[in-house]
């Protein structure tokens, strides 16, 4: 008798090992970014109109005055996904990019069009409008540090900047990914270890600057790169956690959905209990130093089960229209608390007398102000991001893919 012949198994790819669970694309993070920059936009501009958001039912004014403190998510989120690949190659074996282009990548994202917005500030509102008052040293400060994403760590620039007062979330964002490669190669080594020193970081530093918040520059404190650490490290640890769950579990059950949502829930309430604390702390700005990595923890817990929750339940966040805002959050994000500012400065919509509408209480003029402030901010930012960061980052992703394919042609002919 012959040999049986025995077909070779077909190995299978990740997403095929885990199962019912998104380890690629996770639509409801498209939600949850798009929700948490739309909650630090309306408290920028809530700011401006003080429109109370209530009546007779709802009060969310809570939710509003404490909006700023979702910058927090949007840099748990920046670690969750930005680790997720790296994750996924430590759990399940997949390709991840080289260090050269992860930091293509995010130049071609984020630089063209963030450059194109400060200098169309500065030349079209900041310089004509003399807002710099003759202080050319200032101004050149302000630029530089704008384009080299160091603004935040310059107590002046920080708080008397004429180039967009919100660009200081950026800067974080881009000292984060510019040691991105050293936190992945230190995770792939050790990753509780590495979780713990980033957390011990992130701690230790908020707890210095807060121990010594009389006494020193509070322009600098709340927004330095180092108090996110830890915020940062509960980001590329939850999503380290997720990827090993999907490898354990494969099919979700009903009651892992429904528990999600549970956790979910829970999430928000903790952020609720967290936001009241904070509003009647009489230390706001404080009181997020001190609370930073707690928070952090509400938004992971509240990102897991929004993950983990029922399909029809994630719908929620998991859809074309929030999939849409997602993709153009950066720019809305950039742009919208800068057209608020304007549009106030250059009586948009108009009100009569010196005094101004927000104080007298203008109920109209609010309503209508809040609105135009959402709708032009929407309009801007289509415009940025279809007309300026997608195609830039087209050009910019084939510059380099040609010059990867050129440099491994010639090492084949070596």
């Amino acid at each position: 008798m012959g040999k049986r012949q025995h077909k070779k198994r077909r190995k299978q790819s990740p997403a095929e090992l885990a199962g019912d669970y998104e380890i690629y694309r996770i639509g409801v993070l498209d939600g949850i970014r798009a929700i948490a920059i739309f909650l630090v936009a309306w408290y920028h501009i809530w700011q401006q109109s003080w429109l109370q958001p209530l009546t007779e039912h709802v009060n969310l004014d809570w939710l509003v005055r404490n909006g700023s403190i979702l910058v927090d998510m949007m840099i748990l989120l920046s670690g969750f996904c930005l680790f997720l690949p790296y994750a996924r190659d430590m759990v399940y074996g997949d390709k991840t990019d080289t260090v050269s282009g992860f930091y293509v990548k995010r130049v071609a994202r984020i630089v063209p069009s963030y450059y194109l917005s400060v200098l169309i500030v500065l030349f079209a509102f900041a310089i004509p409008l003399s807002e710099y008052g003759g202080d050319t040293g200032f101004m050149m400060k302000d630029l530089i540090t704008h384009l080299t994403f160091t603004n935040n760590l310059f107590g002046d620039v920080n708080c008397m900047t004429h180039l967009n007062g919100v660009l200081w979330t950026v800067a974080v964002e881009m000292q984060l990914y510019l040691i991105f490669p050293l936190l992945v190669w230190l995770f792939r080594k050790c990753p509780v270890g590495t979780y713990l020193g980033m957390t011990a970081i992130g701690v230790g530093s908020a707890w210095y600057f807060s121990s010594r918040f009389y006494s020193i520059d509070q322009n600098l404190v709340v927004n330095q790169t180092l108090t996110f650490f830890s915020v940062f490290a509960n980001g590329m640890m939850a999503a380290w956690l997720y990827m090993k769950y999907t490898k354990m579990r494969k099919k979700q059950t009903l009651a892992e959905g429904l528990a999600g949502i549970v956790m979910a829930i829970g999430a928000v309430m903790f952020f609720y209990q967290m936001c009241i604390a904070r509003s009647t702390s009489g230390r706001e700005t404080q009181w997020q130093l001190d609370n930073r990595f707690l928070l952090s923890l509400v938004f992971a817990l509240f990102v897991i089960g929004m993950i983990l929750s029922h399909k029809y339940f994630r719908k929620i966040l998991d859809n074309r229209v929030m999939k849409f805002l997602a993709g153009i959050s950066f720019q809305f994000y950039i742009c919208h608390q800068y057209i608020a500012v304007k549009l106030k400065e250059f009586r948009i919509p108009n009100w009569s007398g010196d005094e101004l509408p927000n104080m007298t209480g203008d109920i109209k003029w609010q309503w209508q102000y809040t609105i135009l402030c959402f709708v032009l901010s929407l309009v801007v930012a289509i415009a940025m991001t279809y007309l300026v960061e997608l195609p830039a980052a087209k050009v910019i992703k084939k510059w380099y893919q040609k010059k990867r394919e050129k440099k491994e042609l010639e090492n084949e002919k070596q």
